[in-house]
């Protein structure tokens, strides 16, 4: 399940942010690897919530720093299919 959400999670960041799929893994981090501002944070986020019909709890956002920890989130909170 974590090949698929990461795969999903790097689409969408290839795609809303036109990133290069080369430029992204697992340790990259979202603001200074990735150069995502806090309205892009927002925008990812929201596109997670409606592919996954998640919610992200505020106090995720802190444990938010790499593509990894959104990966993980999602994997630990989402029901499996």
């Amino acid at each position: 399940m974590r090949d698929e959400v990461y795969n999903k999670v790097k689409e969408i960041i290839v795609e809303q942010f036109e990133k290069s799929p080369d430029a992204i893994s697992d340790d990259k981090r979202l603001v200074e690897d990735l150069g995502l501002d806090s309205l892009d944070m927002f925008d990812l986020i929201c596109a997670l919530e409606a592919e996954y019909d998640f919610h992200f709890e505020r106090e995720m956002g802190s444990s938010i720093g790499t593509v990894g920890d959104i990966v993980d989130q999602l994997v630990n909170n989402i029901p499996a299919k």
